[in-house]
């Protein structure tokens, strides 16, 4: 009889140990979230809106007049460009072929126009001694021969001009200074002519805040910003209003908070960034942007 109760007793104990082991063990360690600072509000009374960072030359879809099979890449994202860099090459073998022919058909065009300059010279020599050796006819032809051969040299050296400038195609340069944004370029690829595999952006960036449609009357124009980063409200940078998009449009960046309206339609004005921040800001960045309003209202 004891042994019984002795293995009852056990059988207790041995369960609120795995039940205190269970309990304590999905309790939260302290530390184990930490939390975010709250943001210091900049001004008494403002307007809160979503900013997002773009480049001010906006995002260049770089596109090409020819497309083909990319013979060479000179770049990756994230590298740092300069107005005129070569970016990549499009194979131009084809049409670098045709390159020895007009450079033959070029010379054998100088080649006439030298033997038909020559028969000129002589005739024209023996119609110095007398007017009735060459007919005036025979005469006439040697010049037209002359003329046409050297307007064949014209030609053939226009369309070899043509085809070194068609060959310039087929190598693409960087429009701006700045940066590549995005680059899915590769060596043996095929590039369309409105590709999106390459994007480029200058280096100064701009801050596009969208406000509310509810909120847009309070906003004045020329109005100070300032801008936080997510995740780090001690992160924050000053911004100079540059202008206003003045049709409204469906809100396109949700935020997730379950008062949001997915209707809503929003105002968004375009800020310059003052100055360089000593913290990364990336294109597409989104920033909690406050824009200044009179306390009236």
């Amino acid at each position: 009889m004891r042994t019984f109760f002795l293995l009852i007793f056990i059988s207790l104990v041995g369960l609120s140990i795995a039940l205190g082991a269970i309990y304590y063990g999905d309790m939260k360690k302290p530390g184990d979230n930490v939390a975010l600072p709250a943001i210091q509000l900049p001004y008494k009374s403002f307007i809160a809106g979503t900013g997002i960072v773009e480049t001010q030359s906006k995002n260049i879809f770089v596109g090409s007049t020819v497309a083909g099979v990319v013979k060479k890449v000179y770049l990756q994202s994230g590298d740092t460009i300069h107005i005129g860099e070569l970016l990549f090459e499009i194979d131009a073998s084809k049409i670098e072929l045709e390159l020895p022919v007009l450079q033959a058909t070029v010379k054998s065009a100088k080649v006439k126009l030298q033997s038909a300059k020559h028969q000129l010279d002589i005739i024209k020599k023996m119609k110095k001694l007398s007017s009735n050796i060459v007919t005036n006819e025979k005469f006439t032809k040697l010049i037209d021969n002359y003329n046409e051969a050297k307007e064949n040299v014209t030609v053939a050296k226009r369309q070899q001009e043509a085809l070194k400038n068609q060959l310039k195609l087929y190598k693409i340069h960087s429009p701006v200074n700045g940066v590549v944004l995005r680059s899915n370029i590769t060596q043996g690829s095929y590039f369309n002519n409105n590709s999106k595999a390459l994007i480029l952006g200058s280096n100064s960036l701009n801050v596009r805040v969208n406000i509310n449609e509810f909120d847009s009357w309070k906003f004045k124009k020329g109005a100070k910003a300032t801008a936080f980063v997510r995740g780090n409200p001690e992160q924050k940078i000053t911004l100079s209003y540059l202008y206003t998009i003045p049709l409204v449009t469906p809100k396109t960046n949700l935020t997730g908070l379950p008062t949001e309206q997915t209707d809503t339609r929003v105002l968004q004005v375009v800020y310059k960034i003052d100055k360089k921040s000593n913290f990364p800001l990336y294109v597409g960045e989104m920033l909690d942007v406050f824009i200044k309003t009179t306390k009236g209202n």
